[in-house]
């Protein structure tokens, strides 16, 4: 659905925290990808929102829901294994991401997934040494 908004009154609009729920569905299926993006981050977007978005063409739209605390963790799950590391370094940064994936995110390919798992506050002592592992067995190949 079009709006008449230009582009910079719907990035100030998702800047807004009182933005109402209606334009934040709205603008999830505008056409630039930056404003999609804009609502995948803002943290009163509903979960239905984010899940559609979570399906994005758009690896920065998928990215900003992977990092959205909201975001479900079915959706989490989904976009742990997406084949873009920024997603997958989002799903690590997220701080309520399940330790399951937290575990699976630590053995990642991508460093700064690993370093994203490392940094997270949720991260266990086990999943640490994962993570170390997994960056002394990737250095030494």
């Amino acid at each position: 659905m079009k709006t008449t908004l230009s582009y910079k009154q719907k990035i100030e609009i998702l800047k807004d925290p009182n933005t109402t729920l209606k334009l934040l569905k709205l603008l999830a299926t505008d056409e630039d990808f930056l404003v999609r993006g804009g609502v995948a981050r803002n943290p009163n977007t509903p979960q239905k929102t984010l899940e559609l978005l979570a399906t994005d063409e758009d690896f920065l739209v998928r990215g900003g829901v992977a990092e959205n605390p909201n975001t479900p963790q079915k959706t989490l799950e989904l976009l742990a294994t997406d084949e873009y590391f920024y997603v997958r370094r989002g799903v690590a940064q997220n701080p309520n991401t399940p330790l399951n994936l937290l575990e699976l995110l630590a053995t990642d390919d991508n460093s700064y997934v690993r370093e994203a798992v490392a940094q997270n506050p949720n991260t266990t002592e086990y999943i640490q040494r994962l993570v170390i592992m997994t960056d002394s067995l990737k250095t030494v190949h």
